[in-house]
């Protein structure tokens, strides 16, 4: 079964945690067709239909905007200038830039990813995007959850702990003015910029969280909360409004990380580049954090 994961996030404080229980939502989903390319150059949609057709080849039809966001990443989709636009050669052993044919490449850097794809079915995508660009072995370090953290160990590992300056913005706004001189230890959090959600998925994933979380209001509040507290793993009660987030997402079938503190919440969040910050209209089934 296919599940899904909650996007995007609000975020407003830190010391309070709920869902917008109002109707009417997007969201996306893992491992699905839901997503699409944003903001993506007409220099990278001349290449979806070749995506679209390679992606279905390789039975892996659900990543093409997957695949659309590493084109951006890698070339901005300029064949003229960069002919290899998925940035595959190496994968096949050769130098870079040795593929001189960009529906060559594209037919290589699907197949790479879709590999990778179907042999790591119950992974985070954003860990199969990211191994595209450290290389296969980085599965086998990453566990099935994306985490920036195992990322940056990576290439710090691999890289012998030489860092190099790197001022992309994304990086920035994560707090580093640099990264490890192996891969790109960003490079999944780049490529997730350009996915977004699209209607085609209204009402499923974040409605259900909030059908959820409806249900147990409507059952009450089970002894001070109980219930979920002892679900969680905890012995004595606990402040639980971050655990009853985390308990109706697993029960909507929502991937998301469980938190019982919300700061850990929001660093998850931040991680996966799911956050939004002040300003942002709230939708159905968004986790709002209120200071």
């Amino acid at each position: 079964m296919k599940m899904r994961k909650l996007f995007p996030l609000l975020i407003v404080g830190f010391f309070f945690v709920f869902f917008m229980l109002i109707a009417g939502s997007s969201s996306s989903t893992t491992h699905t067709a839901s997503e699409e390319g944003q903001n993506l150059p007409e220099a990278v949609l001349r290449w979806k239909d070749k995506v679209t057709k390679e992606a279905a080849k390789n039975e892996i039809s659900e990543a093409v905007p997957y695949l659309l966001g590493i084109i951006m990443a890698e070339s901005g989709g300029n064949s003229e200038k960069y002919p290899d636009v998925m940035q595959c050669s190496e994968s096949q052993g050769k130098p870079p830039n040795s593929i001189q044919d960009p529906n060559e490449s594209i037919e290589v850097g699907v197949k790479y990813f879709a590999d990778m794809w179907k042999g790591h079915r119950e992974y985070d995508v954003l860990n199969i995007v990211q191994a595209y660009n450290f290389g296969g072995g980085f599965l086998s370090h990453s566990g099935k959850s994306y985490s920036l953290d195992h990322a940056i160990q990576f290439s710090k590992n691999q890289a012998g702990g030489k860092t190099v300056t790197y001022t992309n913005p994304i990086a920035v706004n994560l707090g580093y003015d640099y990264r490890y001189a192996y891969g790109n230890m960003f490079y999944a959090q780049i490529v997730k910029q350009y996915i977004t959600s699209t209607s085609s998925n209204n009402s499923q994933g974040n409605s259900a969280i909030v059908k959820s979380a409806l249900k147990e209001l409507d059952e009450g509040t089970h002894e001070g909360g109980m219930k979920y507290w002892q679900w969680y793993g905890f012995n004595g009660r606990v402040e639980w409004c971050a655990i009853f987030v985390s308990y109706n997402a697993e029960k909507a079938g929502v991937i998301m990380e469980r938190f019982a503190y919300c700061p850990t919440g929001i660093e998850n969040f931040k991680a996966k580049n799911q956050w939004l910050g002040k300003g942002n209209l709230p939708k159905s089934g968004n986790i709002i954090f209120f200071d």
